[in-house]
């Protein structure tokens, strides 16, 4: 059975192909790269694989060092899919206008897969799903497309990323990976495989439960924050220090530092959702959840009406700096960065916005945002009214 015969090519070196060489996919290409003999990473954007060809990561997560010195293929045509024992899977799951689930790419990614692999194949998703979803959308698809069953001709897991984009402690070598397979089989298998490029790994009973982890590691810092969020739109109210009262509370052994800030990026903003969803399939209210997520949606007017009370009507012509376009700081990412809101509610009124971040090329604001942002020089020789950091929802006047 070439199930079988896979559970030992695992401990050899197997045929790796990586799908989506984001902030997910491209740190498993290059582990993977390092330990085995051939490894494919595969992307549908033509133009990212050029540039990380050429040594460029506009994520600005690896440097030209590493990319160009790699031992694994990039590539872009799905005829280097074929004839892999390994297909990885780590395309992007936002939510759509709506705040539901967008599994476009995922099911893409999957009817690809399903097309190229073979028996024995194994097939792990990376993706942040809902629960079930594994087992009860992207199974069948798999089955459908490839006229495989899993068990008896493939192997099939679930293995959620844990990708901190800008966080260089906690990287994709160094952090406990959670692994879960539909059968033993399976399980023995990916577990194998990831123990070739992390530090240890936690075995979860079921593909759902680890598709639920995941969820919840995102879910609980976005109650939290959205706590530290209500708590300063009252201090601020009060006219007391909201830096001041996290430094005195945290000097309790067991407080947890949480920050007010506003959420954006791939997971904390979009995660709570996918859970939503699910929930209220079967009937089930999330009522914390929900407003975790209502609260940290609606915090940017918060401190909108801040901002305006501090800068007093009429608001024509005065100005505020922003410091900080990215989701959150030292990153580039611009998903789902709650700025360019911000930035539109303050022009409404007649002030004039200034953004800066040094980490974010001008051509990456221009193309996702159509800001211009403001050079060093620029925000040296003005004097703006405020400064406002969307990191920490602080806000001082006269730098």
């Amino acid at each position: 059975m070439r199930t079988e015969e896979l559970m030992l090519k695992t401990k050899c070196s197997p045929k790796i192909a990586v799908i989506g060489c984001g902030y997910v996919g491209l740190p498993l290409f290059i582990e993977f790269s390092k330990v085995l003999d051939d490894v494919v990473g595969f992307d549908v954007d033509q133009g990212r694989i050029t540039a990380l060809r050429g040594g460029v990561d506009c994520n600005s997560e690896f440097g030209d060092k590493i990319l160009l010195n790699l031992t694994g293929r990039l590539e872009s045509d799905v005829s280097e899919l074929m004839d892999r024992d390994v297909y990885i899977i780590t395309v992007p799951t936002p939510v759509n206008e709506n705040n539901k689930p967008d599994l476009s790419c995922l099911l893409s990614a999957t009817r690809l897969v399903g097309e190229v692999m073979k028996t024995g194949t194994c097939v792990v998703y990376e993706s942040t799903v809902y629960p079930g979803c594994i087992r009860e959308v992207c199974l069948p698809l798999l089955e459908q497309v490839s006229g495989l069953k899993v068990g008896s001709d493939f192997l099939l897991g679930f293995s959620p990323e844990r990708i901190n984009p800008g966080d260089k402690q906690h990287t994709l070598s160094t952090i406990v990976k959670v692994v879960s397979g539909i059968d033993e089989k399976s399980l023995v298998n990916i577990s194998n495989l990831y123990k070739l490029i992390v530090r240890d790994v936690c075995l979860s009973s079921s593909i759902e439960v680890a598709e639920a982890a995941k969820l919840l590691e995102n879910i609980q810092r976005d109650v939290n924050i959205a706590l530290m969020n209500e708590i300063w739109s009252c201090l601020t109210r009060l006219d007391i220090s909201t830096d001041e009262v996290l430094r005195v509370a945290s000097t309790k052994w067991n407080f947890i530092k949480f920050h007010p800030g506003l959420v954006g990026g791939h997971c904390i903003a979009v995660d709570p959702y996918y859970l939503i969803e699910k929930a209220q399939e079967k009937g089930i209210v999330l009522p914390l959840v929900k407003q975790a997520r209502v609260t940290n949606e609606s915090i940017i007017f918060s401190l909108y009406r801040r901002i305006l009370q501090i800068l007093q009507f009429p608001y024509e012509g005065k100005r505020v700096l922003i410091k900080g376009l990215s989701f959150k700081p030292n990153v580039t990412d611009l998903r789902n960065s709650k700025v360019p809101a911000l930035k539109i509610l303050l022009e409404e009124v007649g002030v004039l916005v200034d953004v800066y971040d040094p980490l974010v090329s001008r051509e990456q604001a221009k193309e996702a945002f159509n800001i211009d942002l403001s050079r060093i020089e620029e925000v040296s020789s003005v004097d703006y009214n405020l400064v406002v950091s969307p990191y920490d929802l602080s806000i001082t006047t006269n730098p």
